[in-house]
């Protein structure tokens, strides 16, 4: 993979079509008229505001529709090719921001299940099939001619009372959501539309700025969490790796600070930090690799109640044969933080990440490294 295509991740910095994949789908037979069991949406985010909206479905009714839609049960079961495969089969169903197709497209995303639509497109779908960092890969899209919801959705009770609650601010319906079990995958779907915020606030926004969001503003709530917890008393690393993506998590037995490196082959990298005040703006290096992964290891200092310095490795190697979005890189932290080898001192660490990772020589790049190597603390006069 060339590094600017790393650096880019989908942002169309060359100005061509993302080519970035190894991958030949089967052909698929698209039809103009069908009836299928649509498990979610998508906003686009071209010409934002006046931004495309769809509905996604496969061209059957099926109870299996969710996985189309699942990177849990991905990660499970799927490779590669099977998400790609899976996705080519979705048809996302256009039309543009009207009042009335609206309400179908949030009866659709706050849906306890996938819901039967039967659609008529002004086009027959032509195969395709987009890829970039942040959002799932995308099959063929077509406008929407007519179109009918067949059934009456049912709402958990959870997510009702976010979206009937005009006066339950969106990063608090956000988070609400979270603590009730529901997972980021699940939550994106639903805030994209519109349906939880201040009654004047609520607004449609693009899919792929929706995952970042939700990402944010879950890690902004456990970094408070974990604040409150001690330090570890020890150092660690975790790692691990999920399709071709290779993660080295370092915790520095310190305050709360994050940092992300990432790579093909360790000559050239992109890197994001954090100190424990935060950032003050976006990751534009690492892009919505950064929250999705600072995510992941919030949750599991969140897991064993302590706070930590956090410096990650991720090396991206030709395995991961084309891009499938952020929640491969949830995931793979996610498998990471399951591998932990602990330390009594710096030393020890040191030399066991030598064999753990080839990166292990970025970890005298890392500012936060070199901050807790410097950096005298009130303790240390006690």
């Amino acid at each position: 993979m060339k590094s600017l295509c790393l650096q880019c991740k989908g942002r169309n910095w060359c100005g061509k079509p993302c080519t970035w994949n190894k991958i030949t789908v089967k052909k698929v037979e698209y039809k103009k008229e069908f009836t299928g069991s649509s498990p979610t949406v998508f906003i686009g985010k071209a010409n934002y505001p006046n931004v495309n909206i769809g509905i996604m479905s496969p061209q059957l009714v099926t109870e299996k529709a969710k996985d189309w839609d699942d990177p849990y049960l991905w990660t499970k079961e799927y490779n590669i090719n099977q998400v790609v495969e899976k996705r080519t089969t979705l048809v996302n169903c256009t039309n543009k921001l009207s009042e009335s197709f609206m309400q179908k497209v949030q009866e659709v995303a706050l849906s306890k299940k996938p819901v039967n639509v039967e659609f008529e497109l002004s086009k027959t779908p032509k195969a395709r099939v987009d890829y970039d960092f942040t959002s799932n890969p995308m099959g063929p899209s077509s406008e929407i001619k007519k179109i009918i919801v067949c059934d009456n959705i049912s709402m958990h009770k959870t997510v009702e009372k976010c979206f009937y609650d005009y006066d339950l601010k969106s990063v608090k319906a956000v988070t609400k959501l979270y603590e009730k079990g529901f997972n980021e995958n699940d939550i994106t779907r639903m805030f994209c539309t519109g349906a939880f915020g201040l009654k004047k606030d609520r607004k449609v926004v693009p899919t792929r700025w929706s995952i970042t969001a939700v990402d944010d503003s879950l890690g902004k709530q456990l970094i408070n969490n974990i604040k409150n917890y001690n330090n570890i008393d020890n150092y660690r690393i975790l790692s691990g790796n999920f399709y071709g993506n290779y993660y080295t998590i370092i915790l520095l037995p310190s305050v709360w600070g994050f940092e992300l490196f990432e790579t093909t082959d360790g000559k050239t990298f992109c890197h994001d930090l954090e100190d424990y005040n935060g950032r003050k703006g976006y990751a534009y290096e690492t892009a919505g690799g950064y929250y999705a992964c600072r995510l992941a290891v919030l949750e599991y200092l969140n897991m064993i109640k302590r706070q930590a310095r956090a410096v990650v490795f991720r090396q991206v190697t030709s395995e991961y044969s084309c891009p499938l979005g952020v929640w491969v890189v949830r995931q793979a932290t996610r498998k990471a933080v399951e591998n932990t080898n602990c330390f009594n001192t710096k030393e020890e660490m040191l030399n066991s990440l030598r064999i753990i990772t080839p990166l292990h020589y970025l970890i005298n790049k890392s500012e936060l490294f070199e901050t807790f190597n410097t950096q005298r603390l009130l303790t240390n006069y006690l």
